[in-house]
């Protein structure tokens, strides 16, 4: 142990006028430069940061400022009651400080090095709650493991997580609360949707315009008068006073014909559209999937 202090030593101090340093090296060739003692296995070999309790590195939050950025401890295990330094120390492992606060390093899955931070939001084809991801589906708080709740309270969820089910996810816009529900997936048009134009009503045109016709009566017949038709002898009305006045003189069942003649017709028309008011689906073609919140593992 004493040889092994005296080499690293030497190394340390015969590399500092030159501004570098090295462990187990006499020319490092950066500013700190660790090489590995032996690589037979027989010694365990790296570099081991400072190893605290989330606790204890919540104990120290008032020590680290935005100076201290960079800075990487281990956690031997996740904070029991976190601050706002400490919010995303939630289980054992590698933390650095971005200055602000305390971030896990290679969160999700290490192999890919995924970076997730709390309130990271994600589609998935996956059923249920995994590693750390939440099924965005509106469920309480209170329901989630206690550190899912540090971390979902910490982003302003403190009754229930959002749901996402049946919604589309839109860009916060100026006050608008992150996780606030609106819009809906179907619409009515009504009067107000219209377009501002006026829509005209009138009808107009002829009718019975193809030649010579004659026109009969629904209501037993048309009164004419100076005709022969019924007549008492006289052909014509005799009036009141006599016995055969309205005795069918003067009745016909269609007019004789007159010729080529053609009718005009005008007026205003209301026109039922037979529609009832359904509401229309409001959403364009879709893929469904499961929409996930990230809370820590």
């Amino acid at each position: 142990m004493k040889t092994t202090l005296t080499v690293v030593m030497a190394s340390v101090f015969s590399s500092a006028a030159l501004g570098q340093i090295g462990i187990n090296t006499a020319v490092p060739i950066a500013s700190l430069d660790i090489v590995a003692k032996r690589s037979d296995g027989s010694t365990a070999e790296g570099v081991l940061p400072p190893r605290l309790s989330g606790d204890e590195i919540k104990a120290g939050d008032a020590q680290y400022t935005e100076s201290h950025a960079g800075t990487i401890i281990y956690a031997t295990a996740g904070v029991k009651v976190a601050s706002g330094k400490t919010a995303n120390i939630t289980a054992a492992g590698l933390y650095y400080y971005d200055g602000k606060i305390w971030q896990r390093m290679l969160q999700g899955d290490p192999r890919k090095l995924n970076s997730q931070s709390a309130g990271d939001i994600k589609n998935s084809m996956h059923p249920s709650d995994h590693s750390g991801w939440y099924l965005l589906n509106g469920r309480s708080v209170s329901s989630l493991p206690s550190s899912a709740q540090t971390l979902a309270a910490g982003l302003g969820f403190t009754v229930n997580i959002p749901d996402a089910a049946d919604r589309i996810l839109k860009t916060r816009n100026g006050a608008e609360l992150l996780g606030s529900e609106g819009g809906n997936n179907k619409m009515t048009i009504t009067r107000s949707n219209l377009p501002d134009i006026n829509l005209i009503g009138v009808v107009s045109g002829t009718a019975e315009s193809a030649g010579a016709h004659i026109h009969t009566s629904d209501e037993g017949g048309f009164l004419l008068g100076g005709t022969n038709v019924g007549n008492n002898g006289s052909g014509h009305y005799q009036g009141n006073g006599e016995s055969s006045s309205w005795g069918g003189i003067g009745l016909m069942s269609s007019t004789a014909n007159s010729g080529s003649h053609i009718h005009s017709l005008s007026g205003i028309a209301t026109i039922p559209t037979g529609g009832i008011g359904a509401a229309m689906d409001n959403r364009s073609a879709y893929l469904v999937v499961n929409t996930f919140i990230y809370l820590g593992e």
